[in-house]
């Protein structure tokens, strides 16, 4: 997941989970019908904005809680210790990639100064850009460890490759979301 994921509607987020599961349509049940985009924001006094909130955050849980225990095949009891371990690591994995967008942004301004570029900032910039993707490597081996107490291999390919998915989905719905920007420095690297 990349910055600014993080800013996406819940609603949408939700769909895009809805739309994981194998041959899943995206167009969500009449009962389950999500308000429009926006609609949240509109209904009269935050109480209620929130408690669709909350209830749209509900339901994503639950929704990502059964398609990762059925296309993972995990037991009720690796699904409880998954879940911690899950937590722990996307908050640690989500401050890593903040810290990257916040020294990629770093650079790109003392970059832009050509004719009086501090050469000492850029070579501190690019040593912490490098420091941060060994930290996020050294992450995915400790949360490989972790997960292997208690799911074999195959288990832990599967989740491996649905975190992904989840990932480049969200990554799509935030660029499609997103305002041109200057992209001088390209789009950083897809984690």
């Amino acid at each position: 997941m990349r910055a600014g994921s993080a800013s996406l509607p819940v609603g949408a987020v939700l769909l895009m989970v809805l739309g994981l599961d194998a041959g899943a349509q995206l167009r969500p049940r009449r009962e389950s019908t999500l308000p429009p985009a926006g609609a949240a924001r509109q209904l009269p006094g935050e109480r209620g904005a929130t408690a669709n909130r909350a209830q749209l955050e509900r339901r994503f849980r639950e929704r990502l809680y059964q398609v990762t225990r059925r296309r993972v095949g995990l037991t009720d009891a690796q699904m409880n210790r998954l879940m911690p371990i899950n937590q722990r690591f996307e908050t640690q994995r989500r401050a890593i990639q903040r810290q990257e967008r916040e020294t990629r942004l770093s650079l790109r301004d003392a970059m832009r100064d050509s004719t009086h570029a501090d050469q000492t900032r850029i070579t501190s910039y690019l040593d912490k850009l490098v420091e941060l993707q060994r930290q996020r490597v050294e992450l995915v081996a400790q949360e490989q460890r972790d997960l292997a107490a208690f799911m074999t291999p195959l288990q832990r390919a599967r989740y491996t490759a649905l975190q992904e998915q989840v990932r480049r989905r969200i990554e799509q719905m935030a660029r499609q979301n997103r305002t041109p920007v200057d992209t001088s420095l390209g789009a950083p690297p897809a984690h």
